[in-house]
């Protein structure tokens, strides 16, 4: 049976589903050579940046929703080098905070785009699982190392919708309130393990994800954390 495209959103939805991969970055089921070859030469410039020795460097892959039908305009490059932390440091157990730090730093000086969609990079350490029903591509190998499937997806589940204006509310509520900065950031570890758990156990589309990519694509995660982190600032300040 020919699978039909399911592209139904929520009144001012930005969620989106389609019936192929993005045609901006693939072709005839595999990555552009251009586009293959200019993120390896990305993936590499970020690993000497955030001084990761090629050997430690086992793989480079493309996950999240531009590796899967679900992206849209709003949607990153998400480009990770998979990497043996063992093989880094005597510490493994800081290398998560000191790589995203890395990665935050390495966004606020570059703005780097392939076809208008943001490269967002990461070390993923070479132990940790898949996240379940999402595709991995192999840049390094230039192949799949796991297909994304076509799913039956309904983005108009009034459960989407009901989650995201609650949490639109708490934001609004703290930052109307000039809550203390604990607050927001117990709301946005809510917002992060809400997520992880999500992609743990329901994969790439379950609710709570899509949740958080409806929070993200209207742009009030920025709002959150730009509020915080102004706040810090002027109280900081003479």
């Amino acid at each position: 049976m020919k699978f039909k495209s399911l592209l139904v959103k929520l009144e001012e939805s930005t969620l989106q589903y389609h019936q192929t991969l993005n045609p901006d970055l693939w072709e005839n089921n595999g990555l552009k050579k251009e586009v293959a070859n200019k993120l390896m030469m990305i993936a590499h410039t970020w690993a000497s940046f955030a001084k990761i020795p090629p050997q430690a460097i086992k793989d480079i892959i493309l996950v999240g929703g531009n590796a899967n039908y679900n992206y849209t305009g709003f949607s990153d490059i998400d480009l990770h080098l998979v990497v043996d932390t063992e093989e880094i440091a005597d510490c493994p157990e800081v290398l998560e905070d000191y790589f995203r730090g890395k990665k935050q730093l390495w966004a606020l000086v570059h703005d780097i785009k392939i076809y208008g969609h943001p490269v967002e990079l990461y070390a993923q350490d070479v132990k940790t699982p898949y996240t379940k029903g999402q595709g991995v591509y192999s840049i390094q190998d230039d192949k799949w190392i796991v297909e994304p499937e076509r799913k039956q997806v309904n983005l108009e589940d009034p459960a989407i919708k009901r989650k995201v204006d609650q949490y639109i509310q708490m934001i609004d509520t703290l930052i109307d309130s000039s809550a203390e900065d604990e607050a927001f950031e117990k709301l946005k570890e809510k917002i992060r393990n809400m997520r992880a758990s999500a992609l743990k156990i329901g994969g790439e589309l379950s609710v709570e994800n899509l949740v958080f990519k409806e929070l993200r694509n209207q742009g009030h995660l920025d709002r959150l954390t730009n509020y915080l982190r102004s706040n810090q600032d002027r109280r900081l300040s003479l």
